[in-house]
């Protein structure tokens, strides 16, 4: 409740602190109900002053990259939740998932350079299959491979063709691109054959309109 919240700022100097620190990482004053967001992440979650800070900082520098504006205290929140379930309450785990993330974003960096992706974020779909394809581990160089066959097949970027290229890839355990080379060669026609109907489908339409 706002009286709550009022009797926490006065008799609680840790929570005025943090109060303070978010506003001034924000740039803004804090309005009652986001005093009280705040407040469930101390009291309600249970997480220290120093990670809700670190918190907010994390959720600054991926609001500002996306959208170039402060996060709200609702996305904040959210974002604390699942910190929370994670049981990210320690600087230490913090560290550890921050730069996790860091690393995540610059192999996805390099993966929309490599597929000539410049100016924009990647949509919610597009970042999805982005991300299963690290998660896989799959290389740079099977990357490029999956792209320049995407595009020769279809005529430009399609997700989710390329990612039935690399999902095939994965199923067979081709890991390098003399892996798919020697795999192409052993497999000979049959290896025509396991495109799906959606790859058959896109190469009889480029061959009409050729």
């Amino acid at each position: 409740t706002e009286a709550d919240v009022l009797r926490t700022m006065n008799n609680d100097p840790s929570f005025r602190s943090l109060y303070g620190e978010v506003q001034r990482r924000l740039g803004r004053t804090l309005n009652t109900e986001e005093l009280k967001i705040l407040l469930t992440f101390v009291r309600y979650l249970g997480l220290p002053a120093d990670v809700i800070c670190v918190l907010v900082s994390f959720c600054q520098e991926r609001s500002m990259r996306r959208s170039g504006r402060n996060p709200s205290l609702r996305s904040i929140e959210k974002e604390a939740y699942e910190w929370a379930e994670r049981g990210i309450d320690s600087m230490e785990a913090a560290g550890a998932f921050i730069q996790a993330k860091n690393v995540y974003h610059s192999r996805l960096g390099k993966l929309m350079r490599l597929l000539q992706i410049r100016g924009r974020n990647l949509t919610a779909a597009e970042e999805k299959y982005a991300a299963q394809w690290l998660d896989w581990g799959v290389s740079e160089e099977l990357i490029t491979m999956a792209y320049e066959k995407t595009c020769l097949n279809t005529g430009g970027l399609s997700w989710a063709y390329m990612h039935k290229i690399l999902a095939r890839w994965n199923e067979m355990g081709l890991r390098t691109a003399a892996d798919v080379r020697n795999g192409d060669r052993k497999g000979g026609k049959t290896a025509t054959r396991n495109l799906d109907s959606d790859e058959q489908a896109a190469i009889a339409r480029l061959l009409q309109e050729g």
